[in-house]
């Protein structure tokens, strides 16, 4: 038995999506509750991220509209809370599906509170595509790199670290980790990021995945077809 293990946000998914879909929640929160127009907190919020303010968006969205800066845990709160409006990358679900034909097992190894990623996984209606889904954080404080939810997800595919490949876009969370428990590993390096040359193999786009697993693996071509 063989095995794929998939990271989440920018790997299956573009993390920015939820960004913007969170800062969408809030917008209508403060609308609602100050009666600050929607639209104008959304650009606001997208103008900290996009700027020197990135990490204190709702920090400054309070300073600009004089709001009481006691009401952030709040505006947390929202963000957290709300239901992601995300979508797979265009090629996610062929590649997922392809290799279930060909017989993997496909794991989905995710950091990030659980409570949010799993509106993610259930949004993106990943359940039904993959075999299991690990919530790092669940199993070590701080999820991945920590080698304990690498070993979880492996036991729940029931395969050993040698028959399994990662796949993510952050080298020391994916790929460092992964390899510290002698996974192989897949650097997904898409349009502008640097590749990453601790990893196994490097890909551009999700539908490479399928033949660099194979080869890494040595299945041979007809695994990835």
């Amino acid at each position: 038995m063989k095995a794929v293990i998939f990271d989440l946000d920018d790997t299956l998914y573009p993390y920015v999506q939820h960004v913007h879909s969170g800062f969408a929640a809030v917008a209508t929160y403060v609308d609602r509750n100050f009666n600050v127009p929607a639209k104008d907190a959304y650009a606001t919020l997208r103008f900290a991220r996009e700027s020197d303010a990135r990490g204190s968006e709702f920090q400054q969205l309070c300073d600009v509209y004089r709001l009481n800066r006691s009401n952030v845990p709040d505006l947390l709160r929202e963000y957290s809370a709300h239901r992601p409006q995300i979508w797979l990358t265009h090629d996610a679900a062929a590649v997922l599906a392809t290799l279930r034909r060909s017989g993997w097992r496909l794991g989905l190894l995710t950091n990030g509170n659980p409570s949010v990623q799993k509106k993610k996984v259930e949004v993106l209606g990943l359940a039904a595509l993959v075999d299991h889904v690990v919530y790092a954080s669940e199993h070590a404080p701080g999820g991945k790199p920590a080698p304990e939810p690498f070993v979880e997800v492996l036991r729940r595919l029931q395969v050993a670290p040698h028959d399994a490949v990662m796949v993510g876009d952050d080298p020391t969370n994916d790929v460092d980790g992964a390899r510290a428990v002698g996974v192989r590993t897949i650097f997904l390096a898409r349009t502008g990021r640097p590749h990453y040359d601790a990893a196994d193999a490097v890909v551009h786009a999700l539908s490479d995945v399928p033949g660099a697993a194979a080869a890494l693996l040595n299945l041979g071509m007809a695994h990835a077809a």
